[in-house]
């Protein structure tokens, strides 16, 4: 309830609030459901990033501007309007992020997830996004295109990355990301968070892709499709260097120069040695 009240109470905007219950086993829907400005809708477990998915394609297109909320933050009362405000008002494709002020379960203060600026270049987002879904916020424009229905990503792509990878990837590659380096809201960080600022380890990741087909090649499925859905959108250049990162797999010389990709592994933030063997044995 904190979380919907600070959302409700924004400055300066009208706000109507969508909230997919899927099933929850808490008072989620018990809590919310005669709160005015919520519409709330219930349906099956699809997963997070289908889940949000769903609700982007759900709603009106007929808002100026939409944000996602993840179940837990709470919002600054300048969230929206700072993002509005940085976004203007215009037709352009345009897609906002912020940096969070990370608190625990209780809302006190741990520090800024960002000292600096992070890189959300769509090289950096296809080997590991450094933006979070919590603080997008776009324009009608940028929701139209991402919410027509043949250029929306598969299920199972989302499956494996989730919506906030694929929102920041489309505006990556077609450059129109707008970044604030100030906090406008509170992200928590506990031991029952599903996304969250966590330290994983590579033994247990490298484990679980070897034996689940279905939490491989996340990077190259997102590559794949981003050419699929957005290829007549691309520039030749940003096209050559998907088409290396997707469809290495099937093409010899594709993997060979993979392996060769230095600037593909800084990227990746892994040890060279460990990104070869990736490309070695498709798991990229």
């Amino acid at each position: 309830r904190d979380q919907v009240d600070s959302i409700l109470n924004q400055a300066g905007v009208e706000v109507t609030l969508y909230v997919r219950d899927d099933g929850s086993t808490d008072r989620t829907a018990e809590l919310i459901k005669d709160v005015p400005g919520v519409k709330l809708t219930v349906g099956e477990n699809l997963g997070v990033g289908n889940s949000f998915m769903q609700l982007v394609y759900d709603v009106p297109t007929t808002f100026d501007y939409y944000a996602f909320a993840d179940q837990d933050d709470c919002w600054l009362s300048d969230k929206l309007m700072s993002a509005i405000y940085k976004l203007g008002d215009t037709e352009e494709l345009k897609l906002y992020a912020s940096n969070q002020t990370l608190v625990n379960a209780s809302l006190d203060v741990i520090r800024d997830r960002y000292s600096t600026p992070p890189d959300y270049s769509y090289m950096q987002t296809i080997c590991a996004n450094r933006l979070a879904g919590c603080t997008f916020v776009w324009n009608n424009a940028f929701h139209n295109l991402i919410s027509t229905f043949d250029l929306r990503p598969s299920e199972e792509l989302l499956r494996n990355r989730i919506h906030d990878v694929w929102f920041a990837m489309v505006a990556a590659v077609l450059g129109c990301i707008i970044y604030d380096h100030e906090s406008h809201i509170l992200y928590r960080q506990h031991d029952a968070n599903v996304v969250g600022v966590k330290k994983t380890s590579i033994i247990k990741n490298w484990i679980n892709k070897l034996t689940n087909k279905t939490v491989r090649n996340g990077r190259s499925r997102l590559v794949q499709e981003i050419l699929i859905k957005y290829g007549e959108f691309l520039d030749e250049e940003t096209k050559t260097k998907l088409e290396l990162y997707g469809m290495y797999m099937n093409d010899m010389s594709k993997k060979k120069e993979l392996l060769k990709d230095k600037e593909m592994i800084e990227y990746t933030g892994e040890k060279a040695f460990m990104f070869k063997l990736k490309v070695l044995f498709n798991l990229i």
